[in-house]
């Protein structure tokens, strides 16, 4: 009997051995590369979004641009809002993201601002940082009193008509005692000059009251530099004259006869008889003057008054105060209007009597 021989059994283990560095550096790679590629896929999705955020609107071309509020204290989320609702831009999320990155949140201005659908939302930002507000275009026209100058400026929502009467009505209200301008009376009637302003909504009425004046002076201090004021006659009395012959005047070439017309009257004591002095005083300037009207009671009227009123009646332009300080050396007492915007002139009562029924007045 053959004996079985028993072999020790065989135990195998594995021999576990540490990867090489080469293999974790290949390994390693790879998936950083596979990282890189995600990351630059996400980058140019994101960069892709945010290059369609800063560009103008898909309508930009058919859009008119906006005027656009920003009231004090507005966050960039509510700037990007109401730029967004019209249709200034593409995203309030990227303007608020993008002021906040760039650090503008805080130097966003307020005011009205003009904006264009055009404009890319770096642009916009910087209107919004420069404080690029947008302006109101307004004339005034020569001949306007400060109520009609008031009207126009309301009109536009540049002032408040009635604070704005009240300021120019007494000018120690904006200027204390120390006046630009020389004159007996505190009111400014004549001296808000008449040109194209451009005008920023929610400026105060006294920068705005203030602006016309400067105006008044920067054109006129010229004039009075080479032409001086008549003996005994100041500033303020010229501007008086001016402003009834601005009233009287429609065609420019008759200010310096209509001036010399009432020089002549002044020097010899003779009522100007001016309509537009007697529609100045009136409840109603505006409606035609009857007979019984020249029996008014006022300082302005020149029927009833000899000499020049207490002050201006309108604001003359610079062409009637060159007149008024410059009058055609002519000897006419008399004009007629001939109902096409110009005068008859006559030197005698007859003639002007002649005149009057040749013209129908």
């Amino acid at each position: 009997m053959m004996r079985r021989q028993y072999r020790p059994a065989q135990i195998f283990v594995r021999d576990w051995q540490l990867p090489s560095l080469k293999a974790i550096w290949t390994r390693g790679m790879g998936i950083l590369g596979r990282l890189l590629c995600i990351g630059l896929l996400l980058g140019f999705g994101l960069v892709l979004i945010a290059s369609r955020a800063i560009l103008p609107p898909a309508n930009a071309k058919l859009a008119a641009a906006s005027i656009i509020r920003v009231s004090p204290g507005s966050s960039s989320w509510d700037i990007g809002d109401m730029l967004s609702q019209a249709g200034v831009i593409r995203s309030k999320t990227a303007f608020a993201v993008a002021s906040r990155l760039l650090g503008l949140e805080q130097r966003l201005q307020a005011g009205d601002y003009r904006l264009s659908p055009g404009m890319d939302l770096f642009e916009v930002m910087r209107h919004l940082e420069a404080g690029r507000v947008a302006t109101v275009r307004v004339t005034i026209p020569e001949g306007l009193s400060l109520e009609a100058i008031a009207d126009r400026l309301a009109a536009a929502d540049i002032v408040d008509r009635d604070r704005f009467l009240t300021l120019v009505r007494d000018d120690r209200l904006i200027y204390g005692d120390n006046s630009p301008i020389d004159k007996p009376t505190a009111s400014l009637e004549g001296y808000l000059f008449p040109d194209t302003y451009f005008f920023v909504r929610n400026q105060p009425e006294e920068e705005i009251i203030k602006r016309m004046v400067h105006r008044f002076t920067e054109m006129v201090d010229p004039v009075l530099e080479e032409v001086q004021l008549p003996a005994d006659f100041s500033l303020h009395e010229i501007i008086s004259l001016a402003s009834i012959i601005e009233k009287e005047v429609m065609v420019s070439r008759e200010a310096p006869l209509v001036s010399a017309v009432f020089w002549n009257r002044l020097r010899i004591g003779m009522p100007l008889q001016s309509d537009p002095t007697v529609q100045y005083a009136m409840e109603r300037p505006q409606r035609k003057l009857y007979l019984s009207d020249l029996a008014l009671d006022s300082p302005y009227n020149t029927y009833k008054y000899r000499g020049l009123p207490p002050g201006p009646i309108a604001s003359p332009g610079l062409a009637s105060i060159k007149a008024a300080l410059q009058p055609a050396e002519v000897d006419y007492l008399y004009f007629v209007a001939k109902g096409d915007g110009t005068h008859a002139f006559s030197r005698t009562f007859q003639q002007h009597r002649a005149a009057r029924r040749r013209y129908g007045m």
